[in-house]
């Protein structure tokens, strides 16, 4: 579900809401900070030991903490909605 190409200056994992439920996404954020995309797949747990799982376990820990996102506010280049979670 890449949105479009921008120069993206950040990124985090969030919970994006689309059709099929919520997911947790890589999403990448414009200078302004506003995302602007995400990669095409949710992100899965992945590593070469296991305290490398657990550092990435604990970043998706944090996006459970974040407003979520909606796919298609990403989609179209919209800032995130106001209030939704």
């Amino acid at each position: 579900m890449i949105a479009r190409l921008h120069s993206m200056s950040s990124w985090n994992y969030r919970v994006v809401r689309g059709a099929d439920g919520l997911r947790i996404f890589d999403v990448y954020y414009d200078d302004a900070g506003q995302p602007v995309s995400t990669n095409v797949s949710p992100t899965y747990v992945h590593g070469d030991t296991l305290d490398a799982l657990d550092d990435q376990l604990q970043l998706m820990r944090e996006a459970l903490a974040r407003p979520i996102l909606d796919d298609v506010d990403i989609r179209e280049g919209r800032a995130p909605s106001a209030g939704r979670v």
